[in-house]
């Protein structure tokens, strides 16, 4: 039996004609040719599929699915490559088990840019917002090497990771911001509601009220008057057009990014979760191939925070105008001198990949230790503040019980 085939071959599209007793052994040979197999048909059939016209989607560019789901549609695809099946099957199969009706038509539209002969990283590269810089690269790497399916399992790691330290900052973040809220409902029933009672308690009593008393009183007629949800809202857009001016522009950005990684246990939680992500992905683009210069470009492009991409576009010159990549990081002094010294021993020993990899797993358990470090810190910080803050009222308000008392 005649089969015809389209693929990828050392990054180039190809396509032609292949004799085999079946699918299986006719994938099996293209596979062992290097050649990543996209689509295979008999040749004999006379049902082949015409091309679909493509849809015209109109991608959002707000428009963004969950981590989590990212991460499930690329492991179903690495699966199904490492069981030998084609990108445009295993894609259509992931259609149909598709159950996000904003996805669906994605998925779609990038079978149809397969089967126009589009490979599959620039397939990807339409959806920014969808699929990262980094994802993007590790796919070409994976083309260019014919190994696509090793790469997919590498991106499938790089989300895992991605998604444990943003759910460990959600988690550390969650009591406190639950506390928080509590005690900002407790003390906002108080005032509106119980100490008013007080007020109208005292307003028949002859005695001088205390300062803290008075003070109490004050903010319940504030939080009561008309006055106070429009200041509440006024301060809310100042603070708005604060982070607006701020992210427009470059250089305050960088400064409030560097005084971020300078706070006490919050900037420890901020810079090991950047220097974890930076060997990481890293480690991934050198493992696949990719010059350093041009990893590192990569790289900074997947980093946030302002300051640290800075640093890197430095690094990047330095490394174009020879200087050694650990010298060049130590110089920005913004990379700490462990990640320097891990990284200087991988060039001396021509293992930069696997000293960027024992990097990222010891930065990882850094940023363990200090979500937990912070964890430990803020709760009862927020549980004391909670006390203080409604044992003053509730004293506030009962001394001049007390006093009546004493005068009686």
């Amino acid at each position: 039996m005649k089969f015809k085939w389209k693929g990828l071959k050392l990054n180039a599209f190809v396509d032609g004609e292949i004799e085999a007793e079946n699918k299986d052994e006719a994938m099996f040979a293209l596979k062992k040719d290097g050649v990543i197999v996209i689509e295979i048909i008999d040749s004999n059939t006379k049902d082949i599929k015409k091309k679909k016209t493509n849809k015209v989607i109109k991608a959002s560019s707000k428009l963004k699915i969950k981590d989590q789901e990212l991460l499930l549609f690329t492991k179903k695809l690495t699966t199904m490559m490492k069981a030998g099946l084609a990108i445009v099957p295993a894609l259509k199969m992931l259609e149909q088990q598709s159950e996000n009706p904003k996805f669906t038509p994605i998925i779609d539209d990038l079978l149809q840019k397969i089967n126009a002969g589009v490979t599959l990283s620039e397939a990807v590269e339409s959806y920014p917002n969808l699929f990262d810089i980094v994802y993007v690269n590790l796919i070409k790497a994976g083309e260019a090497s014919g190994n696509l399916d090793t790469f997919l399992e590498r991106i499938c790691v790089n989300l895992e990771k991605t998604i444990k330290i943003k759910k460990a900052i959600k988690s550390a973040m969650m009591y406190p911001i639950i506390l928080l809220t509590v005690a900002l409902s407790v003390v906002g029933i108080m005032m509106i509601f119980v100490v008013p009672v007080f007020v109208e308690i005292f307003g028949n009593a002859n005695i001088e009220l205390p300062g803290p008393t008075k003070l109490v009183m004050a903010i319940s007629d504030f939080l009561r008057s008309w006055m106070a949800p429009i200041i509440i809202f006024s301060g809310y857009a100042i603070i708005k057009v604060i982070k607006i001016i701020i992210r427009k522009n470059n250089n305050l950005q960088q400064a409030f990014d560097k005084k971020l990684m300078q706070l006490p246990v919050i900037g420890n939680l901020v810079r090991d979760a950047i220097m974890a992500r930076f060997s990481m992905v890293l480690a991934n683009l050198i493992a696949g191939g990719v010059n350093l210069i041009e990893a590192t470009e990569i790289t900074k492009n997947s980093i946030a925070n302002t300051k640290i991409k800075a640093s890197i576009e430095k690094v990047k010159r330095e490394i174009f105008s020879g200087r050694p990549f650990s010298v060049a990081l130590r110089e920005t002094k913004d990379f700490p001198e462990t990640m320097c010294g891990f990284i200087e021993v991988g060039e001396e020993t021509g293992k930069l990949n696997d000293m960027l990899t024992t990097v990222s797993l010891y930065y990882e358990g850094e940023f363990d230790s200090s979500v937990e470090a912070f964890s430990s810190m803020l709760e009862p910080i927020m549980i004391v503040f909670l006390g203080i803050v409604i044992g003053f009222i509730l004293v506030a308000m009962y001394q001049p019980i007390f006093l009546m008392g004493s005068a009686v």
